[in-house]
């Protein structure tokens, strides 16, 4: 199981019922954007960490997105980082989420 499955497993959300429906491919895509935005939400959200270091970690996967995963070792990223030229939309796109 990917990281980006075992994500959306333990969310609990009903995300894989309202993908049942999606040709394989593009369920996986969207699994592995969702996993994506849970990743740059927790990192956010992380009441653990400093703001700064919450505030750093979010730049780091920010500039990731833009430059090929760039700085980031995490097969969420690795997988995120196709998306853009898959589905024909521009990268910033996910930069702006974070």
């Amino acid at each position: 199981m990917s990281r980006s499955a075992d994500i959306a497993r333990k969310s609990r959300s009903n995300l894989a019922f309202a993908l049942a429906t999606l040709p394989a491919q593009r369920r996986r895509d969207m699994i592995h954007f969702y996993a994506f935005c849970r990743v740059v939400d927790d990192l956010a959200d992380d009441t653990d960490a400093p703001v700064e270091e919450k505030r750093a970690s979010l730049a780091t996967w920010r500039h990731a997105v833009l430059h090929g995963g760039e700085g980031v070792q995490d097969e969420v990223m690795s997988e995120t980082v196709a998306l853009p030229a898959r589905y024909g939309f521009p990268k910033e796109h996910l930069a702006e989420i974070i």
